[in-house]
């Protein structure tokens, strides 16, 4: 019988040797080459799996966006909605090995979308869906009370999207002042310019009832 190959378990693998190469040698390192190297692969099976470098970070970005979906469900009752929120922006954020690693390709991207529209729509993609996570818990934080409503949710959205990319921009290039609890921090210190008078935006702070 012929050999049944899971190729996504194999992308999958080339994902994981291509966040090793970041890691060690940079994101400008990640080439179809590198990587093959090391994941012990030949130049042509890797290409097999991706005709770009740009469509194998793409893939490797990808996995990695669902992969923090999947382990932050935004419906996760044991928080309430402004926890829930902050908990959701900080994924965005190079908090720890792997996020700073995501973030590194992420900005990689951001310097060639100007100049390939079909790399700027997929990324705009992951964007959309990451806005619209913001949106739902948002939303809820709203009608919870942890955000004033004067604003709109969906202009509230925008400014909490723009502040944390360029928040993560600053933690990338400065990580020794920019730790998880800096950036816990700063999220909930922005936030606070939304609450209603009297309302707490405190990592202790809970609904009542």
């Amino acid at each position: 019988m012929p050999k049944i190959v899971d190729h996504e378990a194999r992308r999958a693998d080339l994902a994981r040797a291509l966040w090793s190469v970041v890691q060690r040698d940079g994101v400008n390192a990640a080439s179809i080459r590198a990587v093959a190297t090391e994941a012990g692969w030949t130049y042509g099976s890797v290409a097999h799996y991706f005709k770009t470098r740009d469509e194998m970070l793409l893939f490797a970005y990808r996995l990695a966006f669902s992969r923090e979906r999947e382990h932050f469900p935004i419906g996760n009752d044991q928080l309430n909605a402004l926890d829930r929120l902050v908990g959701l922006l900080l994924r965005a954020l190079p908090v720890d090995e792997a996020s700073s690693i995501d973030f590194q390709i992420w900005l990689a991207f951001m310097g060639r979308v100007a100049d390939d529209p079909l790399l700027a729509e997929s990324v705009r993609q992951e964007h959309d869906l990451f806005h619209d996570d913001v949106r739902v818990l948002v939303e809820e934080a709203v009608v919870a009370g942890f955000l004033g409503p004067e604003h709109g949710v969906a202009a509230l959205v925008d400014m909490v999207v723009t502040f944390v990319n360029g928040l993560g921009v600053v933690a990338a290039l400065d990580p020794k002042h920019h730790g998880p609890e800096q950036l816990e921090r700063k999220l909930r210190d922005f936030l606070s310019k939304f609450a209603p008078a009297g309302r707490a935006v405190t990592k202790a702070h809970r609904e009542a009832g």
